[in-house]
């Protein structure tokens, strides 16, 4: 009963109506289904973390939990946290001026 419902399932994913997995969640599962054959069958033990390090961030890049923009902001050193607490800290001091 449960496999039929997960392969019905699949099925409507690649329709357009409701039913169905998301296609965050299957291009997830495809990266991370990849990342386990690529890895038995043709990677070396001492390429190991490295290798599932790439295949996990292709897996959060497709689920949407890190973005493109995000790791550019890393890689470029720009923090928006800072940013954003000097401009509300600034709005909190004119406001309290007569």
């Amino acid at each position: 009963m449960q496999i039929s419902k997960v392969l019905n399932s699949l099925i409507d994913s690649f329709s357009t109506g409701d039913g169905g997995f998301s296609a965050r969640k299957l291009s997830a599962f495809a990266g991370v289904a990849t990342c386990v054959y690529v890895t038995l069958k043709y990677i070396e033990v001492q390429y190991l973390a490295e290798v599932l390090t790439i295949w996990l961030a292709f897996a959060l890049l497709c689920m949407g939990i890190v973005t493109i923009e995000q790791i550019i902001k890393l890689k470029n050193g720009n923090n928006t946290t800072e940013t954003t607490e000097e401009t509300s800290s600034s709005k909190t001091t004119s406001t309290s001026e007569p």
